[in-house]
């Protein structure tokens, strides 16, 4: 798992950083946004204890486990335990948003060879400095793939990717009615509150 996150953190220092990044200005300052001290986690130092994960463990696992606690919907600090596991993910890229409160770049995956009807997951990369270069390396990317980003960018062939970045609970979108799905959280493929968030290194495997 080691050299997984060495491979990772290696090829991501490969990449051009010509393709400049999206001009966004977020209408809530960092310090506001909704779980900000999770949401820009910085990455670690070294090599982390990486866990493999798929799309469908994330849709399938079960809610954040202090979700019903007393202001878990803003908690700075972690509500689960599993908020503090590095993740590496793989799957098909369906959707790009950039959402104007922030100026993330939500990514919306599917599993690998999965249909555009097909469960995803977000992982979500920040616009803050230490994950400029993830956010090239996706710019650069899309644009070799011809792709227009724009605010709601959703892609015809999907591009695959594998991720590196923290677990996060969205749990601004819970909704005791529908716990796995949350309210108004992406498009309505999005199958689970848990996200990747932040991403820190994005690679784009062939197979």
């Amino acid at each position: 798992m080691r050299r997984l996150a060495f491979g990772f953190l290696f090829a991501l220092s490969c990449v051009s950083v010509a393709w400049a990044d999206i001009t966004c200005t977020a209408t809530q300052p960092v310090a506001k946004q909704n779980r900000t001290n999770m949401k820009h986690r910085t990455p670690p130092h070294q090599n982390p204890g990486v866990k493999l994960m798929t799309v469908a463990n994330m849709v399938a696992a079960p809610p954040a486990a202090g979700i019903n606690s007393p202001g878990s919907r803003t908690s700075a600090q972690p509500i689960d335990p599993r908020e503090s596991s590095v993740l590496t993910l793989k799957g098909d890229l369906w959707a790009i948003n950039i959402e104007p409160n922030d100026c993330d770049l939500h990514l919306e995956l599917s599993e690998v060879g999965g249909s555009v009807d097909d469960d995803r997951v977000i992982v979500e990369i920040p616009q803050t400095a230490s994950f400029v270069a993830a956010r090239n390396a996706l710019l650069n990317r899309l644009k070799a793939a011809g792709v227009a980003l724009h605010a709601r960018t959703k892609l015809t062939q999907p591009i695959r990717v594998q991720v590196l970045g923290f677990a996060f609970y969205d749990a601004w979108h819970f909704s005791p009615t529908d716990p796995q799905r949350g309210n108004h959280h992406g498009s309505p493929q999005v199958g689970a509150l848990w996200e990747i968030h932040p991403v820190w290194a994005i690679i784009f495997p062939a197979a």
